[in-house]
Formats: C-alpha cells, sequence, structure tokens
C-alpha cells in the first residue's frame, strides 16, 4: 500500500522541525499562539484562516503545532509533474474553480474523497476561505470551497465523526518588514455537522450562507478588523495612532482587561488596544457621521504626509518626542559597533533578499522572500564564517566566540535596521512636526 499524504515521514519532519520552524520563529520578533484548547478533540477538522501575507500565512500557522497538516491550494499551480511532486511533499492537494473549466469541477470529487481520508486520519486540512491574499485587516468575501468539503461528507451519509471548521486569525504587526510580530488565534469552532442537522429543512444555499456569516463573525472577532470600506485607511491610521500613544495605549488596555475580567498577555494586548480604537473610530462614525468624516479627512492628509516624508506613525504618536529622540540617538551610538559587524557577517543573507525584492511587484512576498532565502544561506553563512574564523585567528576560543556572535547577527542587523529607520523618523518629526496637517 502507498504512502499517503498525510503520511509524514523522517525527511519531512526533520525539515519542519529543525529547519523551517527554527527559521519561521526567528524571523518574527515575537511569535504567539492562543487559543489550542479550542481545537477540536474529536472529528475531522477544517482549518479556515484570513489570508494577508502570502507564503508566511501557511508557514506560521504549520509551526503552530508539532502535528502534521495538509493543505487545500488552487489547481492551476499544480501543472507541471514536478512541481506536483514538491507539492504533494509539502502536503498540498489541489482545489479546481470554475476559472479551470467546467470539466475541471469533476475531479473535486477526488479531492473531496482525498480530503476526507486525511481529516479521518486527524489531520487538519488548511484552507485560506478568501481564495487570496490581501494585505489588509479586513476580510473578503468567504469562498463556498471551505463548506463544500463538510457538505459533501454529510450528504454521503458519512457522520460517523462531526467535521468542524476552525476559525483563525492571523494578525501581523506589519506585513512588509522583517522580524516584526504576529499573533495566530484560534477561535470556537463551528460544528458543521451538528448546524445542518439542525437545519435540514433549509436549501444548501441558505445553509452555506448562514453558515459563511457565522464564520465570517468568528473570523473578524480574532484579528484587529476593520471594515473595508472607503474608510478603511483613515481608521486603521487612527487605531495606530492611538495604540501606540502610551497614555492611551494605558488607559484603553486598563478598560479591556476590567470588560475581559482577567489581564490579557503578549501581542494580545496590542491587539485589543487596537481593536479598541477602531470601535471608537465606528462609534463616532454611526453617531456623528459628520464630525467623523471631517476628522477622518484630517487623519488622511497627516497620513500622506508623514508617508511622503518618511515619518513612522510611531512618532507621531509620541508623547515626547525630544526625549525619543535624545535616548534612541544614545542608544543608536552604543549599539552602532555590533551592527557593522552584523551586517558585515549577514551580507549572505540580506544581500539576495534586497535583489529578490527588487524583482517582486507584490509586496505582499517581500517577508516570503526574505525568509526563503534565510532558509537557504543561514546554515551556508555560518559555515563560511566557522571556516574563516578558525583560519584567522591563532586560538580556537576565539574563534568559537566570533562564530557565536554570528549566530544572532542578521536578527540584530534587521532590528537595528528598524530601529534605525525609527531614530530617523523621530529627527524628521521633530524637525518637520510644525509643518504637518493638524487632527
Amino acid at each position: 500500500m502507498g504512502k499517503k499524504i498525510q503520511d509524514t515521514g523522517w525527511f519531512y519532519y526533520f525539515l519542519k522541525e529543525f529547519c523551517v520552524d527554527p527559521i519561521l520563529r526567528s524571523s518574527y520578533r515575537k511569535y504567539q499562539v492562543e487559543g489550542k484548547e479550542n481545537l477540536p478533540k474529536d472529528g475531522c477538522v477544517i482549518w479556515g484562516s484570513n489570508h494577508t501575507n502570502a507564503l508566511m500565512d501557511p508557514l506560521v500557522l504549520l509551526a503552530t503545532t508539532r502535528a502534521p497538516k495538509a493543505f487545500i491550494a488552487r489547481a492551476d499551480i499544480f501543472k507541471k509533474k514536478t512541481i506536483v511532486k514538491i507539492l504533494t511533499f509539502l502536503k498540498m492537494i489541489p482545489i479546481y474553480r470554475i476559472r479551470d473549466g467546467f470539466d475541471s469541477l469533476k475531479k473535486n470529487d477526488e479531492t473531496i474523497k482525498r480530503a476526507a481520508e486525511i481529516m479521518g486520519s486527524g489531520v487538519p486540512l488548511i484552507i485560506f476561505p478568501e481564495a487570496t491574499h490581501r494585505t489588509k485587516h479586513s476580510l473578503l468575501k468567504l469562498g463556498k470551497g471551505i463548506f463544500h468539503i463538510p457538505f459533501s461528507l454529510y450528504e454521503k451519509g458519512d457522520r460517523s465523526k462531526p467535521v468542524y471548521i476552525q476559525p483563525i486569525g492571523v494578525d501581523y504587526g506589519d506585513y512588509f518588514r522583517f522580524r516584526s510580530s504576529v499573533l495566530i488565534r484560534f477561535g470556537k469552532p463551528v460544528n458543521v455537522t451538528e448546524f445542518l442537522d439542525k437545519n435540514s429543512e433549509l436549501t444548501q444555499p441558505v445553509q452555506m450562507q448562514m453558515l459563511r456569516e457565522v464564520l465570517t463573525e468568528r473570523m473578524s472577532e480574532l484579528i484587529a478588523f476593520v471594515p473595508d470600506n472607503e474608510d478603511y485607511d483613515a481608521i486603521w491610521e487612527y487605531a495606530k495612532l492611538k495604540s501606540n500613544n502610551e497614555g492611551y495605549y494605558n488607559n484603553a488596555l486598563e478598560v479591556v482587561e476590567k470588560e475581559n475580567g482577567k489581564p490579557l498577555r503578549g501581542l494580545l494586548k496590542r491587539q485589543a488596544v487596537n481593536r479598541y480604537a477602531i470601535k471608537e473610530a465606528l462609534r463616532l462614525k454611526d453617531e456623528n457621521p459628520e464630525e467623523a468624516q471631517k476628522l477622518f479627512q484630517k487623519i488622511d492628509a497627516l497620513r500622506l504626509w508623514r508617508l511622503q516624508n518618511g515619518v513612522s506613525v510611531y512618532s507621531v504618536a509620541s508623547d515626547n518626542i525630544k526625549r525619543d529622540v535624545v535616548v534612541k540617538t544614545l542608544l543608536l551610538l552604543i549599539g552602532m559597533p555590533y551592527y557593522l559587524f552584523s551586517m558585515v557577517v549577514s551580507l549572505l543573507i540580506w544581500l539576495p533578499s534586497l535583489f529578490i525584492i527588487s524583482k517582486i511587484k507584490d509586496d505582499a512576498f517581500y517577508n516570503s522572500a526574505r525568509f526563503c532565502v534565510k532558509l537557504a544561506t543561514y546554515l551556508l553563512s555560518l559555515i563560511i564564517w566557522a571556516i574563516i574564523f578558525f583560519n584567522m585567528f591563532t586560538t580556537t576560543w576565539a574563534a568559537v566566540v566570533a562564530l557565536l556572535a554570528v549566530v544572532p547577527a542578521h536578527s540584530y542587523f534587521i532590528e537595528f535596521s528598524e530601529y534605525l529607520r525609527k531614530c530617523v523618523s523621530d529627527w524628521r518629526w521633530m524637525i518637520k512636526g510644525k509643518r504637518a496637517p493638524k487632527l
């Protein structure tokens, strides 16, 4: 009997646990997973997640647990035999859409059969129901594909195991900057089998629409969700300005934690304050639309000004920009020597990244490219510098110390580059801020 796609061989396990996952986690300053207790303990499970950051989305989900996972991907990438072998090794199966041709839709019967087999073995199947990635704190209309599999299993009368859709929210601190943060939240699962039992008298289109609304609501509760309309940019800018202001952050967090009845930890704090600020802006829009539009116009003007002048939202939100400039500049001078060292020793990683990114048109793939380059070159870079240091230094301990300094160098280089950017931004805001549009 042939090996099944859900089976995990030693080579796949080795790559995931000792290569991909460690590099993935090092790609973020903070990587946090919440809500694992919500994962169903029985039945077949489909993970449904928002899709905002290209290849990084499946990678951050893959690293949430050590257990194997499988993916549904669009069929048009399964054209060449070599690609099919690679995608199969990565535990991906194709889903066919109308754009692939009506005749192709018949092949989905085989996909559903394989999906049922995968989930029946206890391996979750990951689907991005928005069907495409988009760098926004919002959700596109969820496609029907995520519901077709549980519906088909239900219609075939295979109800020995309930089928769940597990809503997931992936919230990035920044979509485009490497070494940002990512928060992955598992929400309350939707028991599709139970839902269909209770609503068997309804037509399938009605059932599907009801499930879509439930899943959309649960996914939106897991991210810093902003409605995708003409005010999106202004509302998200408002949230960033507020949540990055120390005084507002502390007051809002106190209110949220009091409402929740318990303290929040890590990245949940930032997300909660973002959500609080977003609700504040939406409430103003509902209660006083004219005042809200005036505020949003001012925020948009300030946003465009700061982008044109290279000023970060962190600088604009500062309570004391002069203090920040002094402190950051001093720390910049202290950290500069190791920064220069890290720039040189991580050259093999960041230089190819810059070249590849310059060829990419879709910004959402920037971090995917950086991750792939680091995955391919990090170990090679360590080996090269080990050879250089053990030939350069006369004592072994000196070579070892130098090599140990290389290990965190790339992460430090990225972090310090970001710190340098913010420091320059603070200087610009302190000098030019008086000419900025006023709120």
